[in-house]
């Protein structure tokens, strides 16, 4: 199965209902035909795969995955190790970064082109690849008569590690891990396996399955660089390196006979602190941060406190607190662990995140921690419950109009503020009194809802949702469509100013480039460095656009900015074709929730120019962006 027919059967995971071949060919830029010959290829798959699922074909509705009883989880999880090794650039640019990393040189483009199975114009073209990826990270690769990979040690290991841990385990596992394992004798193996065991006992925690595996791969990466003669000398430790780590140095030096320093082993302390741990509720409780981690979470829950009237709940100090602390040992390594619920943080709950972001980017330790935007938005998400808890988020006021049965109007009342904790039903009126007061020249309407949900279709000017008498999760993702938009009665709106730009395509040009426009048209009074930690820490990729949504000092006037890129830079592993900002000034704060749906919905209706695949496109989400800029 290919990376096309791969995102075939993603779509047709995510779809419940039957869309027709034209619709998933118009999503994959495809023809019909090439959708119906996917589709015999995907059943081929899941039964070579031992699954009872399969495509169901109906004449003039389409296709839809008709799932066998438990096996929904299983068929996403196979997804999600499978689609990075469907790429076809995969596993040969993992191979080289391997390469050019941990094999003994000197490498040339012939030596690289042998190694890897490929041509040496296909060589040169990623070496170039690798180039601009690379470019503001610290790091290069040197061409010439000889090829190398350079920049700091401690650096390079990093990066190497968060590119190798940004795939699916399975898929690293199978197609890049035995690449280390080709040198490692089973006593080298069986030695790895025991420093893995000792530094768990000594952390005095459980490591997670991935986390075992990772520190395992860690220490073969380590030990190869060191063979090869690439040695830390110029890492400050981040903290007192330990009796054990100290003893485990000694012990690497002799089994390997290679010579282990303390930046070193302070190196792989941090990143043995930086694996997942197997939390539960005794080892919250339990868990103590270190004095710098502490003192932040309590900045954090002192500014939240002071900008939404109640205190932080005690319950998230601690958990703030140990994610403040590891967010911090991996900026030390130079390791960024990709958060897979960011898109849905920065995306899907946008409205929340500008609020929280508003008072989250003013804490002076948070901004000087320069925390990886990963970690960041892990922070977000702690903080989510508390802000859905103190109501500072938008609550819309609904008017429930029954005409009849007051069994009907409770049912409703519950099922509504049930199922949407952003709905607040403040009324049940009957549809006469609706007609009457919308006759009016100024209804009375607009100062008691902002919309109205009945159960007939209802013949008024004024917002309202129909819903059938169940009031189920259908009936409520139609309010969920509807409302966002609304205010007082009123579609909200948002001016949009679209620009094209012709942009270098270095990274680094980017930002300067989008701040002097704003700055020329009084969008802004943010300096460069404010507005490129912004985008650096609430930034992220959606499909070939930058996007950024933020609320806060520095904004003259809520607007939405679109900049269309000529010759856009490599971010992310894309190609950009579109930076859009959505900037709210903060007496606007208040409607941060329409004004978020409103960009959104202009996001997916306009969507970036040039989303068609590029050549050099190749991670999917590459780990992060503040290396880019």
């Amino acid at each position: 199965m290919n990376a096309r027919q791969g995102s075939l059967l993603r779509a047709l995971l995510n779809e419940a209902e039957y869309k027709t071949c034209a619709w998933y060919a118009h999503l994959l830029g495809c023809s019909e035909k090439t959708v119906r010959t996917d589709v015999k290829a995907i059943d081929g798959f899941l039964r070579h795969e031992g699954f009872a699922s399969c495509v169901s074909r109906r004449r003039g509705s389409g296709l839809r995955l008709v799932l066998a009883a438990h096996e929904a989880n299983r068929l996403s999880r196979l997804l999600d190790e499978s689609e990075a090794a469907m790429h076809p650039r995969f596993e040969r640019l993992c191979r080289e970064l391997v390469v050019l990393t941990c094999t003994p040189g000197p490498h040339t483009v012939e030596s690289l082109t042998r190694a890897v199975f490929t041509n040496k114009q296909q060589m040169q073209s990623d070496l170039h690849w690798w180039q601009r990826v690379l470019v503001g990270r610290g790091l290069a690769v040197r061409t010439g008569r000889r090829i190398e990979f350079v920049g700091a040690e401690w650096t390079q290991r990093g990066f190497l590690m968060s590119v190798l841990f940004s795939f699916p385990p399975q898929a690293v596992r199978r197609r890049i891990e035995p690449l280390l394992l080709d040198a490692a004798s089973g006593c080298d193996q069986r030695f790895f396996d025991r420093c893995i065991e000792e530094v768990q006992d000594n952390l005095g925690f459980t490591l997670s399955s991935n986390a075992r595996w990772q520190l395992g791969v860690y220490l073969r990466i380590m030990v190869a660089r060191i063979q090869m003669g690439h040695v830390i000398a110029d890492r400050p430790l981040t903290g007192e390196l330990s009796g054990f780590f100290a003893g485990l140095g000694a012990r690497l030096s002799r089994h390997f006979g290679i010579a282990v320093n303390e930046a070193e082993m302070g190196l792989l302390q941090d990143m043995a602190n930086c694996c997942t741990w197997q939390w539960s509720a005794e080892l919250m409780e339990r868990y103590e941060p270190n004095d710098r981690a502490r003192a932040m979470a309590a900045d954090i829950a002192a500014a939240c406190e002071a900008a939404f009237g109640e205190p932080v709940p005690a319950s998230l100090i601690r958990p703030l607190g140990i994610l403040v602390e590891s967010g911090l040992t991996r900026r030390a390594c130079g390791l960024v662990v990709q958060n897979p619920n960011e898109l849905a943080v920065k995306y899907d709950s946008m409205d929340g995140m500008c609020l929280l972001s508003s008072v989250l980017c003013e804490v002076p330790a948070l901004v000087e921690a320069r925390l990886h935007t990963s970690d960041y938005t892990r922070l977000v998400l702690v903080l989510v419950e508390y802000l859905e808890r103190v109501g500072s988020l938008r609550h819309y006021r609904v008017g429930l109009v029954v005409n009849s049965g007051i069994d009907l109007a409770l049912w409703g009342r519950y099922r509504i503020e049930k199922l949407s904790s952003r709905v607040q039903v403040v009324d049940v009126i009957a549809e006469n009194e609706v007609l009457s007061a919308c006759a009016r020249p100024s209804s009375p309407l607009l100062d008691r809802f902002d919309f109205l949900v009945s159960f007939e279709p209802l013949p008024v000017d004024f917002p309202s949702v129909t819903i059938s008498s169940l009031v189920d999760e259908r009936d409520l993702e139609r309010i969920v469509e509807a409302i966002p938009l609304w205010r007082r009665g009123r579609e909200a709106q948002v001016p949009c100013e679209r620009v094209r730009l012709t942009v270098p395509a270095t990274p680094s040009a980017l930002l300067p480039t989008v701040h002097r426009d704003l700055v020329a048209s009084g969008a802004v009074s943010l300096g460069l460095e404010r507005f490129r930690w912004l985008v650096r820490t609430l930034g992220f990729i959606r499909e070939r656009s930058l996007v950024l949504a933020w609320c806060g000092e520095g904004v003259e006037r809520t607007a939405v900015h679109l900049y269309d890129l000529d010759g856009g830079p490599q971010l992310a592993g894309k190609r950009c074709a579109q930076v859009a900002l959505l900037l709210v000034h903060p007496d606007d704060r208040g409607d941060l929730t329409p004004l978020t749906e409103r960009f959104k919905r202009l996001l997916e209706s306009q969507g970036a120019e040039g989303t068609e695949a590029a050549e050099d496109d190749f991670f999917p989400g590459f780990p992060e962006l503040r290396g880019a800029f």
